[in-house]
């Protein structure tokens, strides 16, 4: 079996031929609150940018219309572009012991996951670690496997408002990954660090991991069902 991730276009292949990447899976599940967060990105778009009392041509109005359908896009691409440079600062502090160059919300961030790290005696087994499943036919990145209160995790970094259940699905299955290709069985846990723009950090940790790792695997059912009709 011969492994690759082609970074350029992020797809995973074993033998050459494409896995099915773990959060595109995951795409399958349903997200309303994100339907809302859009609608409301376009309102806010347009609000901002309809003046009152003035008059628009036609051609004015499509335009600003136009530009506020993509105005959720636009924001979550840039959100992304954070996040980022914000997971690469701490992978680069994790294998390197590399000093980051972010900006004033990025070093708050990094700092409350430095200090939280200290805080627990955390052990780093493994960072950016390229995982895959022959029998599933899966592939992916696990941002982190660590050692903490004597017990393994499989643990993942979100820099996003919140903490949602498919961080959970999508740990369950990289630890499917993991186990398949021979390494850690004995993970107790998943464990979500959430690293918020507002400086704040969140910790959720799952330990049925057997129930996380069978809604992992419907949403895989689906996903194929959906993909094999389309």
């Amino acid at each position: 079996m011969t492994y690759k991730f082609d970074d350029k276009n992020h797809i995973h292949t074993l033998d050459d031929k494409p896995l099915h990447g773990v959060t595109t899976v995951l795409s399958v599940i349903a997200k309303p609150a994100l339907i809302q967060w859009a609608a409301g990105m376009a309102a806010d778009y347009a609000s901002a940018h309809i003046s009152s009392g003035k008059e628009y041509t036609e051609d004015e109005l499509a335009l600003i219309f136009k530009e506020a359908k993509t105005a959720h896009r636009k924001k979550k691409e840039k959100a992304g572009d954070w996040g980022t440079n914000l997971h690469k600062a701490i992978e680069e502090w994790i294998q390197e012991k590399k000093s980051p160059s972010l900006d004033e919300k990025g070093m708050m961030a990094f700092d409350n996951f430095k200090a939280w790290a200290f805080a627990n005696n955390v052990e780093f087994l493994e960072s950016e670690k390229h995982v895959w499943s022959r029998e599933l036919w899966i592939g992916g990145i696990t941002d982190l496997v660590i050692k903490m209160d004597g017990k393994r995790y499989v643990a993942d970094i979100k820099t996003s408002s919140g903490i949602y259940n498919e961080a959970f699905f999508q740990m369950a299955a990289y630890d499917l990954c993991l186990k398949e290709m021979g390494g850690y069985e004995d993970v107790e846990g998943y464990l979500v660090i959430n690293l918020k723009k507002d400086g704040t950090m969140d910790l959720k940790r799952a330990d049925n991991l057997e129930i996380n790792r069978q809604a992992f695997l419907s949403a895989l059912t689906l996903y194929k069902i959906i993909n094999s009709l389309a």
